[in-house]
This record gives structure tokens, sequence and C-alpha cells, in this order.
């Protein structure tokens, strides 16, 4: 019987050791990882500003430091003479079809969308990355129908458009089309389309309801 206590006990101390090696190895390989993660997201942060407030055109430009306020971050940039480009604002939506859709979305000073990324998603494979073309392109233009069709079958409605560039949320209907808005869904993927749209409305209202007197901002990366 004093044997078998003295086995409990040894078998209590080693597995003792192996989970406190196993909890310093873990904090180790934290330590040494932690940095490179944190360095490419900050270079993905960075990429996205870039990509939805630039776009193709090459102007050297600041970002202000991020401003954080009710669940979005906002980044304003900068030409060279201080004067504002535009701001890329990052929103997420928590119904997409999978979970959370996380975009960032670029606007004017007036609101009008420079572009727009998505940076996390947790929608079926291929559906988050469709989202990240699609609301880029525009619809099938409208195809053309005799007299004789026009008098048959009505004239052809007009063509669809799933093409948010270059719209203003305070001007267009950014809703999907079934429901009656400007914007095509994604073919077969209507609840990822519509979480996607709400991140975009999400944005602009986080955007234009705050004024850059609660913004705590400074010139932090020049490009």
């Amino acid at each position: 019987m004093k044997k078998l206590q003295s086995n409990i006990l040894n078998m209590a101390l080693v597995l003792t050791l192996i989970a406190v090696v196993a909890a310093g190895a873990l904090a180790w390989v934290n330590n040494v990882t932690s940095g490179p993660i944190e360095e490419i997201n900050n270079q993905a942060i960075e990429n996205g500003i870039k990509s939805v407030i630039l776009g193709d055109r090459d102007i050297r430009f600041t970002v202000d430091n991020p401003v954080e306020q009710d669940g979005f971050v906002f980044h304003s940039v900068n030409d060279m003479n201080g004067n504002l480009i535009g701001t890329a604002v990052e929103s997420t939506d928590k119904n997409g079809f999978g979970g959370a859709l996380k975009v960032m979305v670029g606007f004017d000073p007036e609101g009008k969308i420079l572009g727009y990324t998505v940076l996390e998603h947790s929608e079926t494979p291929g559906l988050g990355a469709q989202a990240d073309g699609w609301f880029r392109q525009a619809s099938a233009e409208e195809k053309e129908q005799s007299g004789v069709a026009d008098v048959l079958l009505g004239a052809p409605g007009k063509p669809g458009n799933h093409n948010i560039i270059g719209m203003n949320p305070g001007d267009d209907m950014m809703i999907v089309s079934k429901d009656g808005g400007d914007v095509d869904a994604i073919t077969a993927s209507t609840i990822t389309s519509k979480a996607f749209l709400r991140a975009v409305n999400a944005a602009y209202k986080a955007l234009f309801g705050y004024t850059a007197a609660d913004a705590v901002s400074g010139a932090s990366s020049q490009n």
C-alpha cells in the first residue's frame, strides 16, 4: 500500500513537471511569434488603407493615428500638404452566413466610396473571397429586344449593378436589389451580401456621425 502511494506521488510530480515545461514552451513560442504576427497584421492594415483610399493612384500620403470608437476604427489619409484625401473605416457585421464579416471601406470627404477590402470572414469557402471582388464589378448590360417584344413582354428592366465604388450611402440605396435597393446580391449568397452592405452602411454612419473634435490624431506613418 505504501508503494502504491509512492507511485501516485511520482506520477503527480511527473505530470506537474510536464505541465510546467509545456506551459513554458507555449509562452516562449507565443513570445517569439507575437511580434512577427503583429507586424504582418499591421502591414495588412496599411496595405488595406492604401488600397481602399488610393487604389491605383501613386501619390505620397500620411496616415493619422487610428481612432477607435464604438467598435469602429478610423484611419484618416492626407496628402503631403495635410489635406484630407479620405478615411478608411474598419467595420464588422456579426451576422454573416458563417459569423462575423469585417471590412475596411474607404470614403472621400463627401462620403463617396473609394474602395473596400474584406479583412476577415467566416463565410462558406469561396463566398468571402467572392465578396472581395463582387462589389467592384457591374452586372451584365441590359439586353436589347425588339419593339414587338416590348409590346408583348414590356420594356426590359434596367440592368442590375453590384459595383458600389463611387456610390454614397447617404444618397444611394445601399441594400440588396431584392429588398428594393441598388445593389445586386452575390449569386446564391444573399445573407453574405446583406452582412457586407450592413457593414458598409454602418461604416458610413459611424464616420459621418462623429466630429474631428472626438478624434485624437497625429501623423504616424508616411509613404
